[in-house]
């Protein structure tokens, strides 16, 4: 039993431009055996299915008239009435259900697109993503993080906590297009990647080739089977059964794309996270146990400081300041919260060594440690106390921007 969106045309990318993915409408079907009948009624537009952890609800983003904006609604799985969650002049899409009675859902404006979280049943909700630019929220990970793509031209996939703290890439390789991802019962995530679906696994730093020629996002009907998409020659995609290397039709339209599929069955809540940030706090600490330490060769020089920038409100780069790094490569510095922030090392002689190319951002009273100059996430740090705190345990202050 699963739900999938029909759509008579479908764009994937049209998000990174803030447009529209379904130009042409859309509407949520419920398949069971050789059942299959729409999800709910009276909607002009209805896309983005979810179900909840017990499977008696479906979460989605629908529009009541063509004059409406997108807003994420809840409608019980039996009998019932679809209930509106969000409101606003913009659009909210692709929705999931969080912990604790939470959701979490992508906002789209014409300047860009921002994660947000809710409550479920009232409440305010809380912006999640703080650099400009385009988001997408694909899934809730097992441990709690959601997992998200980014780009304009290129998608990449980051996570984040529900807070929106500890923001990173899943993989800090700068790799090929990803995106539509979702993670399986194992951990591994599942995503598109050039001409077919790889996948992250714990063990591995970067990602494995899996199914060729489909796309994402899945749906895990066992470990050995899954729901996956499949564009036909006619330019239309349909969705088929994925079983040990064999595939099977499930849905094909004769005039229409069949997409999103998502299973209708009960599933582990992910991991409760507990924050621990202050809101009334208006900076946040980061420690670098060492800037020398990367996946990627380092140039033989020493590194002998740090710069920190934010963006204006061009979105050009402006520096907050400067400071020495420890012989053993470490530094601590306390930056603004809520705002982007970028670094990059120079030598003895200030030619910059490493630089970020991408912004990240911290939150109010968020304590950070990062292992190295573009180490991965997956790097861990060596046991031993960086030489700066054994120096001083004051972060320097990098809060105003340089005149």
């Amino acid at each position: 039993t699963y739900i999938f969106t029909e759509a008579p045309r479908f764009d994937p990318r049209a998000w990174m431009e803030g447009r529209d993915r379904f130009p042409s409408g859309a509407a949520l079907r419920f398949a069971s055996g050789q059942e299959r009948r729409p999800v709910l009624t009276g909607f002009h537009v209805s896309a983005d299915a979810t179900i909840s952890f017990d499977a008696s609800r479906v979460l989605f983003s629908g529009r009541r008239t063509a004059a409406d904006h997108w807003q994420i609604w809840e409608l019980p799985l039996t009998r019932g009435t679809p209930r509106q969650i969000t409101t606003g002049d913009s659009d909210c899409v692709r929705p999931f259900y969080l912990p604790e009675e939470r959701i979490v859902y992508t906002r789209v404006t014409a300047a860009e697109s921002f994660i947000e979280a809710a409550p479920r049943v009232g409440g305010k909700a809380s912006r999640l993503t703080f650099v400009p630019g385009r988001y997408l929220t694909d899934d809730v990970l097992q441990d709690g993080r959601i997992l998200f793509e980014a780009g304009s031209r290129q998608r990449e996939l980051f996570t984040v906590y529900p807070d929106g703290s500890g923001v990173e890439a899943v993989r800090c390789d700068h790799g090929p297009d990803r995106g539509n991802a979702r993670q399986i019962a194992s951990g591994d995530v599942i995503f598109d990647s050039g001409a077919g679906l790889a996948r992250f696994t714990s063990s591995r730093a970067g990602q494995v080739p899996d199914v060729s020629n489909v796309r994402g996002p899945i749906a895990e009907i066992s470990p050995d089977q899954w729901i996956v998409t499949v564009r036909g020659k006619a330019g239309r995609s349909g969705l088929y059964r994925w079983a040990n290397g064999q595939m099977s039709t499930l849905e094909v339209p004769a005039n229409a794309n069949a997409i999103e599929p998502v299973m209708v069955a009960p599933r582990v809540p992910p991991k409760r996270f507990p924050s621990g940030l202050v809101p009334t706090r208006t900076n946040g600490n980061l420690l670098c146990l060492n800037a020398r330490i990367s996946r990627t060769p380092m140039p033989a020089v020493e590194i002998r400081t740090v710069r920190v920038y934010t963006q204006n409100s061009q979105g050009a780069a402006v520096l907050l300041g400067e400071t020495g790094v420890e012989s053993d490569g470490s530094f601590y510095v306390q930056v603004p919260a809520d705002k982007p922030l970028r670094m990059e090392v120079l030598d003895g002689a200030g030619r910059v060594v490493r630089a970020e190319h991408d912004w990240f951002w911290m939150r109010p009273s968020e304590q950070r440690v990062c292992v190295g100059c573009h180490a991965g996430p997956e790097r861990a740090p060596e046991n031993k106390v960086p030489g700066i705190l054994l120096k001083t345990t004051v972060p320097v202050p990098m809060l105003e921007v340089k005149k």
